[in-house]
């Protein structure tokens, strides 16, 4: 675009195209994120960027995106972390691009593969039924079938019925079995990336992102040719990255493998027809060896760690390996199988079930040697009724192992949220994700934090490690939710915690009109924020996943209440790993991570009271530290200028200046 700002200024400037649109308001904090983001694109650098909520982010980096794709021929991946986000994009911002610009230009959503139906495996599914379905599955598989001669894009949210995980998992796309030398025209996922291919912008999710990112061999591009890349909701990037470049095997994935060969429970899969025994009989032996190992494997993490249900691994083979070797004769044998002329089984569908029970031979084998040291190693038991264990493995370091391959020379990464900076600075989070060559931009928020929001801190009740915070927090809840008449959001760092004040607390508030809703896991969370949005005069306790990415505009929420300051305990074996590699590389793990974590973390907390510019409110922050100790100030610091008092347990209240 040659650093050409005409076309961005007549759209974003006060008397710009955008400002003329109903409801919408020029912002120059919206203008300068979209000549920052056109000027890193023209010029092939890497760019991160705060944009506060009101900013209108989604439209600054949008318009140059697409901008820069049809003028350079280049095609704009657009990546976010939430699905919200994406149906957003979608759904309405894109619309409001198209209208601005006045060109048309095509966008797509990408999915992960399994969330595509491949008519070519629902085929073969219907062949061989009987050997791979029982009676009320094949009522799925009939239904199913009715449904995709008239669906549009075969995509599992869309299937108006539901579906048991075994027929899904028989008819989605998968690798080996769906591709397009296998599959006919009117396969959904080969239409999904054919799509893909031929659009001028791609909004997918970080997770598919890095998972397509790190099969990828290609070192002048990062999914397409000719792409470059913008991640939204980019305060998530380390987090996922890490997970998702690394690695993981479950008991059940292991299963899964072998019964999608023989369950002898049910005596369906690929190989029940077959009238030699010997196949069966592998299966029925890597079954077993299956559920032997995974045993010794939970025995040992709870001899390692009898508290914790994510257990550190820190030598190889700490359990034996008495599994390899019988999934190796069983991948084996499917192979010598495979490749007999005389076999009627689908060929496409035993190669998929035999890549699935390699790859698990691999990562079993790959957890038990260790061979990295750059990885983390642990082991998770799930407290679900399953019962499930998984292995898993992810990077120490993000910015070591991910970021020189992503922030490379010759072309562009956008990352920007609302939430990134660590006092007024970008450093921590270049550092955390390896940017280390990418600019920054710190944007001032549209909002009047002086006219809309205050904040009220705690001074007599104890620090959370005195064994009286508990018993005097419930009557400092109490009290502040009466501030408020409730209306308001109380954000706990530990469930149990939650659960103990919401009992304390529960007969009180209903007698005075106020609803409880707690985020206990009885309830989806969906529900809950509907429920929350909808009656005003409730109350909504809520952990982690509360913290960030809601939106709840308006009476609903007039009030924020933090419990704690939310530092993360060092209870995770990947948390732990990164906080010693830090003092191991001469930093200090509490200093230059434990801290910071914190206060983005108590920044997004903070963030979810003032939404839009007619929002109005007040932040209770019930953890004394933030005024007795040094760091306190850090947080305080971190949050928009506002008014600020100090209450006292006797309900004095005194202005901070």
């Amino acid at each position: 675009m040659k650093s050409d700002f005409s076309n961005i200024e007549s759209i974003f400037s006060e008397e710009g195209r955008l400002s003329s649109l109903p409801s919408y308001e020029y912002r120059p904090q919206q203008l300068a994120m979209a000549k920052a983001i056109v000027a890193a694109l023209d010029s092939h650098t890497h760019l991160i960027i705060e944009a506060p909520t009101g900013v209108g982010k989604s439209l600054a980096y949008l318009v140059p995106a697409v901008l820069y794709a049809l003028n350079e021929n280049r095609k704009a991946i657009i990546s976010t972390h939430t699905k919200n986000l994406q149906e957003q994009l979608l759904r309405k911002d894109i619309q409001i691009v198209r209208s601005l610009l006045g060109r048309d230009f095509t966008a797509v959503l990408l999915k992960g593969r399994r969330n595509y139906l491949c008519t070519t495996r629902l085929r073969a599914a219907f062949q061989q039924q009987k050997h791979l379905f029982e009676k009320e599955e094949t009522k799925e598989l009939e239904k199913l079938k009715e449904w995709a001669e008239t669906a549009v894009d075969g995509d599992l949210e869309n299937i108006p019925l539901v579906l048991r995980t075994d027929v899904w998992q028989q008819v989605c796309s998968e690798q080996g079995a769906c591709s397009s030398a296998i599959c006919e025209s009117d396969c959904f996922f080969q239409k999904a990336k054919a799509r893909a291919r031929e659009a001028d912008l791609v909004i997918i999710n970080h997770a598919l992102f890095f998972s397509l990112f790190t099969l990828q061999s290609g070192e002048d591009f990062f999914l397409f040719k000719d792409d470059f890349v913008i991640f939204d909701e980019a305060h998530t990037l380390e987090q996922v990255a890490g997970l998702t470049v690394g690695k993981s095997i479950s008991r059940g994935q292991v299963l899964y493998a072998i019964h999608r060969l023989y369950n002898s429970k049910t005596r369906k899969g690929l190989l029940a027809r077959l009238r030699t025994k010997s196949y069966r009989e592998l299966c029925e032996q890597a079954e077993e060896a299956v559920l032997s190992f995974f045993e010794s494997t939970t025995r040992a993490a709870r001899l390692l760690n009898p508290k914790s249900n994510a257990v550190r691994v820190r030598y190889a083979y700490f359990v034996a390996d008495t599994l390899t070797a019988p999934l190796r004769l069983l991948h084996d044998a499917v192979k010598e199988l495979e490749e007999d002329a005389k076999t009627k089984i689908n060929k496409d569908e035993l190669a998929a079930a035999k890549r699935l029970v390699g790859e698990a031979e691999t990562l079993v084998n790959e957890f038990l040697e260790q061979p990295n040291p750059s990885l983390t190693y642990w082991v998770e038991l799930s407290a679900g009724r399953t019962q499930n264990v998984f292995l898993h493995t992810a990077p120490t370091s993000v910015a070591e192992s991910v970021g020189p391959r992503l922030f490379k020379e010759g072309t562009s990464v956008i990352m920007t949220g609302a939430t990134l900076s660590v006092n007024g600075s970008l450093d921590y989070f270049r550092h955390r994700i390896g940017a280390s060559s990418a600019e920054t931009l710190v944007l001032d928020s549209p909002f009047d934090f002086q006219r809309q929001m205050r904040v009220v801190l705690a001074r007599d009740i104890p620090p959370p490690d005195d064994p009286d915070f508990e018993h005097e927090l419930p009557e400092w809840i109490y009290r502040s939710l009466l501030r408020s008449k409730g209306r308001a959001l109380v954000l706990f760092t530990n469930a149990a915690l939650l659960q103990r004040m919401g009992d304390r607390l529960h007969e009180q508030l209903e007698s005075d009109g106020l609803t409880l809703l707690l985020h206990n896991g009885l309830t989806s969370r969906h529900s809950l924020l509907d429920e929350f949005k909808r009656d005003v005069s409730s109350v909504l306790f809520g952990l982690e996943s509360f913290w960030m990415g809601i939106d709840v505009p308006g009476e609903a929420l007039e009030h924020v209440i933090i419990t704690r300051l939310p530092f993360a305990v060092p209870d995770h074996p990947l948390i732990e790993s990164r906080m010693e590699f830090i003092d191991q590389h001469g930093g200090n793990a509490f200093a230059d991570y434990t801290l910071p974590e914190a206060v983005l973390k108590f920044r997004q907390g903070v963030g979810r009271l003032i939404r839009s510019s007619s929002d109005r409110g007040m932040v209770t922050v019930l953890d004394s530290r933030v005024l007795t100790r040094r760091y306190g100030e850090m947080f305080i610091r971190s949050i928009p200028h506002c008014p600020v008092e100090i209450v006292s347990a006797s309900g004095d209240v005194q202005e901070l200046v």
